[in-house]
């Protein structure tokens, strides 16, 4: 099967648990900010936005044609001023439950995984998403792996790729024990010096303080 995915599909489908069709509970809390994180990546892909250490700017204003792309392009282009990476993230990640179904839409209508009804204590309905064809996940593992066991130099869509697995915690779901040292390592060096691993992890730990926060002023 030969499915072309965006970077927020590519994340989702590593984030979930292929049998349950639920997500990895380590990466569920930093999934707004990484899904965010991916569709400005994406955009900086197609070249519409450049990402600063400091400011996320708008090149090109011509509309993607896909409609998730093009509602934040339209967005950050409408801001009154330029804002930094991190800013946007956060914003983006704080309403990103709408984007985040009509990405798994996507996927079912790829055929990659389906929706199932479940109720939690046989009450309050879920959605759950197990896969029905599993060789676009292995692929995207098999191909990550490859590229950061080997010391690979990744091409620009793998590079934001591996920011993506580097700020989800997923390395224990993509490396045996013996290799996840070498592989931070490697993903570090990738990702470390780039503006937009900065932007998801400061969004990421403005999100955790602020439940902190919350939590102790109950």
């Amino acid at each position: 099967m030969n499915v072309v995915l965006s970077l927020p599909e590519e994340i989702l489908l590593l984030a979930l648990n292929d049998e349950k069709g639920t997500f990895n509970w380590t990466v569920s809390y930093k999934l707004p900010y990484l899904l965010a994180g991916a569709l400005i990546m994406e955009l900086m892909l197609r070249k519409r936005l450049a990402l600063e250490p400091k400011r996320l700017e708008v090149l090109d204003r011509t509309l993607t044609g896909l409609p998730l792309l093009d509602e934040i392009l339209q967005s950050i282009d409408s801001s009154k001023k330029v804002r930094a990476g991190d800013y946007w993230v956060s914003k983006l990640g704080r309403r990103i439950k709408p984007m985040k179904l009509a990405l798994l839409e996507e996927l079912v209508d790829k055929g990659i995984i389906h929706s199932e009804e479940h109720r939690v204590l046989g009450i309050f309905p879920t959605i759950r998403y197990p896969m029905r064809d599993d060789r676009p996940r292995k692929g995207l593992i098999s191909d990550i792996r490859t590229l950061v066991l080997r010391g690979e130099t990744p091409d620009p869509r793998q590079t934001m790729l591996i920011v993506l697995v580097y700020t989800s915690g997923l390395t224990p779901m993509l490396f045996d024990k013996e290799e996840r040292r070498d592989a931070r390592k490697r993903m570090a060096e990738i990702a470390k010096p780039l503006p937009v691993t900065q932007a998801i992890h400061k969004a990421i730990q403005g999100a955790q303080a602020g439940a902190q926060a919350g939590a102790f002023s109950i």
